[in-house]
């Protein structure tokens, strides 16, 4: 598989390993509603929150939206990771220039857009998905990038989105479209939820809850054979006497010739299908009596069932199946119980930038380019079920949070996590624009909207959990550490059962992981119960398998440990280790 190079590739290949656990600290008087929703919003650098928010969120986020800088040369962003590289240092602090300007632009944006993608792949569930916008400036690297990162098998779709709206001819040729590009975590195991386009009309045979067509399908992977429809067999038509054909023995010694029914036998014969070899006669909408009928088929096996069953409609899955005549004596199924669906490539008439620039300024908000609700509503109706976490690391005005409120307005109770790094925008864009959707606002004209409900917690990037010696902060709280213990031993967030008040954090795979910190065994024991001795360990909750002990120190031989199954491992050192 072709794979990119680039400046500063090496120091970023692991650089989201090497960045630093942080804390969260809420900030309440920026949250709306009951924090407990757990909708979130975090201001801060989205590499840093990203890590943040690993050992509570990784491997339990069915669908991410982002809509990274698209390097056109006019957006100002700013490489701002703290790689450890020469060469990288120098690009600190710098605004990325325009394409003959700064021949570094396409390096810096894959430098910045590697780490987050390594990190967001992390917390997609198994079935989980990501959703990139994109222009056509780095369409072709972030597509190997892509590759590289999820694997080119897992590319399920680039979707090309018509933005409709307003236009310049300043150029050419008028760019009308940009590019959302669809990854799975895996893709074997990806289901698309039953959704139809919303182009397609109300009264379109997509929509129905059925599908009816005719079984008649000759070519040479149908090679055709006898049916006999029994007296009984259903038609849509009340009366029907349709001869048989003459020249029948001609005819299927031609198509015994040829292995299936050619449409030069067709005209040579002028046949209708499916040919009838006797008379076929209907009175009172059934067979009056049997029926031969001669073609080749699509569904055979499932219409000899149907028959099989006295002509009553058969099971297929989670639909109903069963067979009739047409007015033309033309083989028809109908399967009843579907739910419809139809997802094109091509996505139109999914909202504008205008318009939702026009409904934020409504609400006293100034952005430029949101992107369109109606567009990532969509988006994440194709694989969210009503439950699922939606996160957005590339927040800006927040239009992810704003479709996972309406998208629930539905039916459901998505949960939405926003990461804004710039302060002015998340505070007064992100969090405003949330808040007004959660409560309800008056526009500037005076018109009140009624809220959406729900609520959200806000947060900022707090003090990292190691101090610049390497040693856990004496602020850090037991319930903090130990979610970064149990995800650092099981890659797993902590179980949300999980008592917070006893060393026992939980089991996995048989295995139970004990954290020692903080006295959470009451003073009881040596150095504040962070030390195991063997007192101590008579104290802990029981557990018959292997143990993990994370503590500050051990007074326990390795053979007794080894006898009672106990693997111990050093605070700082080991979970320092293990995290980097």
């Amino acid at each position: 598989m072709p794979t990119l190079n680039w400046i500063g590739k090496k120091s970023v290949e692991n650089h989201h390993l090497q960045v630093p656990f942080h804390l969260l600290k809420d900030v309440p008087d920026l949250s709306t509603g009951d924090p407990g929703t757990g909708n979130l919003i975090i201001e801060g650098d989205n590499l840093l929150a990203l890590k943040a928010l690993l050992p509570y969120y990784s491997r339990q986020v069915k669908c991410i939206y982002i809509d990274p800088p698209y390097n056109t040369g006019n957006e100002g962003w700013i490489y701002n990771d703290n790689v450890n590289s020469p060469e990288i240092h120098e690009w600190l602090g710098k605004v990325v220039g325009k394409e003959f300007d700064d021949l570094t632009r396409h390096d810096k944006w894959l430098c910045m857009m590697y780490p987050r993608l390594s990190l967001l792949r992390q917390f997609m569930k198994e079935d989980g998905v990501i959703f990139i916008s994109i222009g056509k400036d780095e369409l072709a690297n972030l597509i190997t990038l892509c590759d590289e990162i999820f694997g080119r098998s897992n590319l399920v779709e680039v979707f090309i989105w018509n933005t409709h709206g307003h236009t310049e001819n300043q150029e050419d040729i008028t760019g009308v479209h940009e590019y959302i590009l669809l990854y799975a975590k895996n893709k074997d195991l990806l289901r698309i939820r039953k959704t139809v386009d919303p182009n397609v009309p109300e009264d379109s045979k997509i929509r129905r809850d059925f599908a009816e067509n005719s079984i008649t399908k000759n070519g040479h992977k149908n090679p055709p054979s006898s049916i006999e429809l029994p007296i009984g067999f259903p038609c849509e038509i009340e009366s029907l006497n349709s001869p048989k054909m003459s020249k029948f023995d001609e005819f299927h010694a031609a198509t015994e010739s040829h292995g299936f029914i050619t449409r030069e036998l067709t005209k040579r014969f002028s046949v209708t299908y499916p040919v009838k070899q006797d008379s076929m006669v209907v009175e009172n909408g059934r067979l009056a009596k049997a029926c031969r009928v001669y073609s080749g088929w699509m569904s055979a096996d499932k219409l000899k069932e149907f028959i099989a069953n006295k002509c009553l409609p058969i099971k297929d899955g989670k639909t109903t199946l069963c067979f009739y005549l047409s007015k033309n004596g033309v083989i028809y199924y109908r399967r009843d119980g579907r739910e419809s669906h139809f997802v094109q490539s091509v996505l139109s008439n999914l909202g504008t930038t205008e318009l939702n620039k026009y409904l934020l300024e409504s609400m006293g908000i100034h952005f430029t380019y949101p992107k369109p609700c109606e567009l990532i509503s969509y988006l994440c109706s194709l694989y969210s079920e009503k439950d699922d976490i939606i996160l957005d690391s590339f927040a800006g005005s927040g239009t992810t949070g704003h479709a996972v409120l309406e998208l629930n307005q539905r039916g459901g109770d998505r949960k939405f996590i926003l990461i804004e790094m710039d302060s002015t925008i998340c505070q007064k864009a992100t969090v405003l624009r949330l808040r007004n959707l959660c409560n309800g606002y008056k526009t500037a004209d005076g018109i009140a909207t009624a809220g959406l409900g729900g609520g959200f917690r806000f947060c900022q990037l707090d003090e990292p959990l190691f101090d610049e010696k390497g040693n856990i902060r004496t602020s850090v709280k037991f319930a903090e550490l130990a979610q970064h213990v149990y995800f650092t031993e099981t890659g797993e967030p902590l179980p949300k059962q999980s008592r917070i008040n006893s060393p026992l954090l939980g089991t996995y795979n048989g295995i139970a992981i004990y954290l020692l910190y903080n006295g959470i065994l009451k003073d009881k024991s040596q150095d504040g119960g962070n030390v195991l001795t063997i007192d101590m360990l008579t104290d802990l909750p029981k557990h018959s398998g292997p143990k993990v002990i994370y503590g500050t120190a051990c007074r326990i031989g390795a053979a007794r440990l080894q006898k009672q199954n106990i693997s111990f491992k050093q605070l700082p050192y080991k979970l320092k280790v293990n995290a980097l």
